[in-house]
């Protein structure tokens, strides 16, 4: 951390933690925060470089582990589903692992930037660039390794003969529909967990919980064939936001679109924006008052 902070021109630090986040118009957060991470683009590249080092620069295969992971577990379940089981449906393996790799972003994100404040309390406390590149940073650090985690996918297109299709436009699109809902609700807590540091402990739960009632080791159409289509049930599970984005990466992978109801659709797309424009305004109005408490 004391390397990160020196590396700061002088002009960018501040001795009062008053005027590390100064007060914008609620209204104007999320813009005002995209204005701080463009002003501040080469430090939070740096900080991205700074997190992926620390994560694999003394690992012995260092970065390979970002496609050595996800290869290995789609082999554990290529062994259980496929060998062991006999599963008819050949291409189940590569479905749960690109549930797993969308969760694990999800998942990720959501963790981290809960706990970013306090995470991040030296640095804080010295520094004086927005609160909200802390974040940031850890949010395109992980976006950076499921990205790159996606690549063990290509093997099993092969071996299943499918070929990039149009579809393909969903896997994007999912995967940042992921990382705005997850940075948004972590921003509307990030706060609280300074005061309460139960928060962070309740949302990892929650993260663990939340792998078995998404469609990570089950498909939407599961869904929909063991409940029926006109169950209320459907919709009380498509309040989940990460159904839609999950579903979306499963089938631009298998070339197809899924057939979802309309009004879900909607709840999908609006779920990110809103998280996220929620997530800005709670997180610009109390994180300047919070960081007294570090």
């Amino acid at each position: 951390m004391g390397d990160a902070v020196n590396a700061i021109p002088m002009d960018e630090r501040s001795p009062s933690l008053k005027n590390l986040h100064p007060k914008v118009p609620l209204l104007s957060s999320p813009l005002q925060i995209q204005k701080n991470l463009s002003k501040h683009r080469y430090l939070l590249k740096n900080m991205v470089n700074r997190n992926l080092n620390q994560r694999y620069n003394k690992a012995l295969l260092g970065y390979l582990w970002t496609l050595l992971e996800p290869a290995l577990l789609a082999s554990v379940y290529y062994v259980l589903f496929v060998i062991i089981a006999n599963y008819e449906d050949k291409s189940y393996p590569m479905l749960i692992l690109l549930g797993v790799i969308g969760w694990g972003l999800f998942a990720r994100i959501l963790n981290a930037t809960v706990s970013t404040l306090v995470t991040n309390a030296g640095m804080i406390k010295q520094a004086g660039f927005p609160l909200e590149i802390y974040s940031a940073s850890d949010c395109k650090t992980n976006l950076v390794i499921s990205s790159i985690s996606l690549l063990t996918i290509i093997p099993f297109m092969f071996y299943l003969g499918l070929q990039p299709t149009s579809a393909l436009w969903m896997l994007p699109v999912a995967m940042f529909m992921l990382y705005l809902s997850a940075w948004g609700i972590g921003l509307m807590v990030a706060s609280a967990n300074v005061v309460f540091p139960d928060v962070a402990h309740a949302f990892r739960f929650i993260t663990r919980a939340g792998f078995f009632v998404s469609p990570v080791m089950w498909t939407y159409e599961l869904l929909i064939e063991r409940a029926g289509a006109d169950s209320p049930y459907i919709d009380i599970a498509m309040l989940n936001p990460v159904v839609v984005p999950l579903t979306m990466m499963k089938h631009s992978a298998q070339g197809t679109i899924p057939d979802f109801a309309i009004q879900h659709v909607i709840y999908a797309a609006a779920f990110p924006i809103l998280a996220f424009i929620f997530g800005s305004i709670i997180f610009m109005a109390t994180s300047r008052g919070v960081v007294k408490r570090l």
